[in-house]
């Protein structure tokens, strides 16, 4: 039986999906930045709040994850700025929040991210979801350890996180078939 693999977006949809939102729709710009380059589940954005971000350490404290576990997640400086620029001034309280002020929900996400990947034109069924597997696929094509992506996705098995190797694996072989050697 073939083992199914998760689905997940190439460098250029990603790039794309991540540009889609206008310039003025900071929140859903920043929605998807945090969901690829954090590799959140939906649940754990919508719980963001301001106060878990460590500006200093460049790192966020993700709060009750799968299992009710926290972890802690780097965040790279760009994505820290645009943080700072859209939270403007407000010190706690949850980041993504929706037009009436409270939290955005994980459906508001989802139907977000959704309708943003048509308007990218990426004809593949997108889910918020889909974000956090290109993360590790990215993360691990890019030569990171997998031990270390691992703690990021708050995986309690190695083995768990090892299903992205075959997907690179994979890829491979699509890449070798692509371009193929000269006879």
């Amino acid at each position: 039986m073939a083992r199914k693999y998760p689905k997940y977006l190439r460098d250029d949809e990603v790039r794309k999906l991540l540009n889609a939102p206008p310039r003025q729709k900071t929140r859903d710009r920043l929605m998807l930045r945090i969901l690829y380059r954090c590799g959140m589940r939906v649940s754990e954005l919508s719980n963001l709040r301001i106060e878990d971000i460590d500006f200093t350490g460049g790192m966020i404290t993700i709060r009750g994850g799968k299992g009710g576990k926290d972890r802690v997640v780097p965040v790279d400086a760009d994505t820290l700025d645009f943080i700072d620029y859209y939270k403007a001034g407000a010190e706690e309280g949850h980041l993504i929040l929706s037009e009436r002020g409270g939290p955005l929900s994980t459906r508001q996400i989802e139907r977000l991210v959704k309708d943003y990947a048509v308007k990218a034109g990426i004809n593949k069924d997108v889910h918020p979801h889909m974000l956090r597997h290109s993360f590790a696929v990215h993360c691990l094509k890019a030569g990171m350890n997998l031990r270390s992506v691992q703690k990021m996705l708050g995986h309690s098995s190695l083995t768990t996180t090892q299903i992205y190797l075959d997907i690179t694996g994979e890829d491979i072989k699509q890449d070798y078939e692509e371009h193929p050697l000269p006879a």
